[in-house]
């Protein structure tokens, strides 16, 4: 399997994981009064949808390969 089509298989998985996790973040700083969007946290959030990817990547690559 390539990564492309990793990506393609994983997409709703993704995307959905990442979007209910910002609603949560919204809704904890909406309610704690904080502003919305915060570079620096949200930088880090990019990150970990980026690592997951990654992973389900690398795990798609290599079970693809035996």
């Amino acid at each position: 399997m390539t990564v492309l089509e990793s990506l393609r298989n994983r997409a709703g998985l993704i995307v959905s994981g990442a979007a209910s996790f910002i609603v949560v973040i919204g809704g904890m700083r909406l309610s704690a009064g904080e502003p919305l969007v915060e570079p620096q946290t949200d930088v880090g959030i990019v990150i970990g949808v980026a690592m997951v990817a990654l992973f389900f990547i690398i795990n798609d690559t290599r079970g693809g390969a035996r």
